[in-house]
């Protein structure tokens, strides 16, 4: 049997879907597959979840703020002043 008759076991005339075979031959697989997606989905989830909680308590309080930039001019200022 080569490639491309075996291939054909496995999947509809018009080559999309899965044929009843192939629905078969995944249907051992699938709870853990659902297991292995909860998993990392739990992961990815807990990792996002701690790095937000972690930069929501960063205080920046203490860390002098200079009042202008060197080279920058405050456009907030020049437009109150219009008004």
């Amino acid at each position: 049997m080569t490639g491309t008759s075996r291939e054909r076991l496995y999947t509809q005339k018009k080559g999309y879907g899965f044929s009843p075979a192939l629905e078969r031959t995944r249907q051992p697989f699938r709870a853990r597959n659902m297991l292995t997606l909860l998993g990392l989905f739990t992961f990815t989830g807990g990792v996002f979840a701690y790095s937000m909680l972690a930069v929501k308590q960063d205080d920046f309080s203490d860390v002098p703020l200079p009042s202008t930039l060197p080279g920058v001019h405050d456009v907030t200022n020049e437009h109150k002043k219009k008004q």
